[in-house]
């Protein structure tokens, strides 16, 4: 392969000074638009990893990036480039790197963050950062002990040592029999038989129950941690497992609930724009945060409902509507059922639904940023009020 040159454009460039500079060991970073980044699909042999596309850890990438543009670069380790030469010119802010030796230099690691930002820069219109760190001068002996510390080195995830402890065996029996049972991965880097990464993040289903937590939150304290924090989601299983005891009998029904959003929010929006009127905000494939494909091809697949959706629904927007469901929720002989027998799907694709649409798009369109929305207490609590007025006018006709 012949040597390299590579000029790209970067927000900021800084050098890390080391005790091993005299023997040519360098370290930088820069922060570059994702727009900006440098083709490097010939330059890819360093990195040990096959950096597929579906399983937990890109649809992670994938949702960061989308719903959280103000703190991807923040939230993500970026990319690691081991170059033989890196410049930076101050006067118009850019790097070149020269990449000469395939078995020294390109993509070390972070392969999974670049595919998912090369896909998915093009499908939003907020600018979106990443942060890249520059190795130079490594020899072969040097640069592979990097590549095999930095793909080996990520702490043991705290789902895998719940999934050790037997903590997820409750869970795992409430979702016995689903379609989607197989394809969640209840411990880090779990495979199906076909050696594909499963594609449904345990972390993410106990997010889901999170929201509907009747014993640690109630009508002014809302579970805004569903979306704000997974890990912190599994330490509240951990400390709390009886109170999602109650909840694990309609685990199913509330995963299948937190798809259905997913699928009906887009139309139910652009419905309740057209009955109020709405002059601006256009329809929900405009709002940021959210992937839209008009050419017939889907953006994700609804595994809890077995569906595939044109759109790619921020999470953001989600879990305020699913938590506001929790007020639906009664106990009976020590777990959960649905108060006076209602369905919520039903109610969702219904009126309620449409003013549960409305109040998150109205507050989306405002602030042009799905994470704020997620955040909001006044957007979970508004839709909890919403869906509970509706609840007791309903059952005291």
């Amino acid at each position: 392969m012949k040597p390299t040159r590579i000029k790209f454009p970067v927000v900021s460039f800084r050098h890390l000074e080391t005790p091993f500079q005299k023997q040519g060991c360098r370290n930088y970073f820069a922060i570059v638009e994702t727009n900006n980044l440098p083709d490097l699909s010939d330059w890819r042999k360093i990195n040990v990893r096959d950096p597929k596309l579906t399983g937990s850890v890109p649809k992670a990438i994938r949702e960061s990036f989308h719903d959280k543009p103000d703190l991807f670069v923040f939230m993500n380790r970026g990319l690691v480039l081991a170059v033989d030469k890196v410049e930076f010119d101050n006067k118009s802010s850019s790097v070149t790197v020269d990449l000469t030796n395939p078995r020294l230099h390109g993509l070390l690691d972070g392969g999974h963050t670049y595919n998912i930002v090369m896909e998915e820069t093009g499908k939003v219109s907020e600018t979106h950062y990443v942060r890249v760190e520059f190795l130079e001068g490594f020899n072969h002996d040097g640069i592979t002990e990097v590549v095999d510390a930095r793909n080996t080195s990520n702490q043991v995830r705290d789902e895998s040592l719940m999934n050790l402890a037997g903590e997820f065996e409750a869970l795992k029996r409430a979702l016995k029999g689903a379609r989607y049972f197989d394809q969640i991965a209840f411990k880090e880097y779990e495979v199906d038989a076909a050696g594909d990464p499963k594609p449904i993040d345990v972390r993410e289903v106990v997010a889901i129950l999170t929201a509907f937590d009747r014993d640690n939150f109630n009508d002014s304290a809302h579970p805004v941690i569903a979306y704000n924090s997974k890990a912190a989601c599994l330490r509240h299983l951990k400390n709390n497992a009886q109170s999602y005891r109650k909840i694990y009998p309609l685990a199913k029904e509330m995963l299948a609930l937190y798809d259905h959003i997913r699928e009906q929010l887009p139309s139910l929006y652009n419905k309740a724009r057209g009955q109020a009127g709405a002059v601006s905000g256009g329809k929900f494939g405009a709002l940021t945060g959210v992937t839209y494909r008009a050419n017939g091809k889907p953006v994700e697949h609804l595994y809890y409902i077995g569906k595939d959706s044109m759109y790619g629904v921020p999470d953001g927007f989600t879990y305020p509507i699913l938590g506001a469901f929790r007020a639906l929720l009664t106990e009976q002989s020590g777990r959960y059922i649905w108060g006076k027998g209602l369905d919520p799907v039903a109610i969702l694709k219904g009126e309620w639904g449409l003013k549960l649409a409305n109040i998150v798009g109205e507050f989306a369109l405002d602030n042009q940023n799905p994470s704020k929305t997620g955040k909001s207490s006044f957007v979970w609590r508004a839709c909890y009020q919403s869906i509970l007025v509706d609840y007791l006018q309903a059952t005291q006709r």
